[in-house]
């Protein structure tokens, strides 16, 4: 958990120093099987949209490319394992866990399941190594894990830009009605609130 939080926080912080380059790198670590990398498109973006250094069309696009780049390179994975790498990631428990659902969702929807599954986060990041080991068509991978993904960041930066207007008009309205008087008038009750608790605890010992 400590790794996952760490990767989040870096592209946290590459996102808000250096645009849309986190975007794009949270959805394709993500895909490549890292979950909740793309976490930081909902916390970003919507900043980063506010803020003029982006716009809706450049984020989608940026973070669609990054979740496609991701899927693929997974999918040649499973396309490439003689087993070896198979056996290396079944050895994680809930790794082995996601995987076989995926497999069981591609055999019961086929093609179809690689957009519906970019819609839901385990499948999304587990997928694509399970559809290339079971070597399904490259050009079909593509076009649904493309069309799939840019539904699912569509609605993930429309949800960040909405939460993120909401929260700055709350913390401007809050802001403006924080005056001296009621500054000094908080700062008075907090000291009378602390010496009043030494009062009482003293007249009970």
């Amino acid at each position: 958990m400590d790794f996952l939080r760490s990767i989040a926080q870096y592209l946290y912080n590459l996102t808000l120093g250096y645009g849309v380059i986190g975007l794009g790198l949270g959805t394709f670590l993500e895909s490549l099987g890292i979950p909740t990398a793309s976490a930081v498109l909902d916390v970003t973006a919507g900043i980063l949209i506010i803020e003029g250094r982006t716009t809706f069309i450049e984020a989608l696009i940026i973070a669609d490319v990054g979740l496609v780049l991701g899927s693929l390179t997974s999918y040649y994975a499973g396309h490439a394992t003689t087993g070896i790498l198979s056996r290396l990631r079944r050895g994680r428990p809930e790794v082995a866990k996601h995987e076989s659902w995926a497999r069981r969702f591609i055999d019961r929807y086929g093609d179809k399941a690689i957009f519906f599954g970019q819609l839901f986060g385990p499948a999304r990041t587990w997928i694509s190594f399970p559809a290339g080991a079971m070597r399904m068509d490259i050009k079909k991978f593509t076009l649904y894990t493309a069309l799939g993904g840019a539904i699912y960041c569509s609605i993930i930066i429309l949800l960040s830009l909405y939460f993120t207007i909401i929260i700055k008009q709350r913390l401007e309205q809050t802001l403006s009605l924080i005056t001296i008087p009621i500054l000094i008038a908080v700062a008075c009750a907090i000291i009378f609130l602390i010496f009043f608790g030494r009062w009482i605890s003293e007249r009970l010992t």
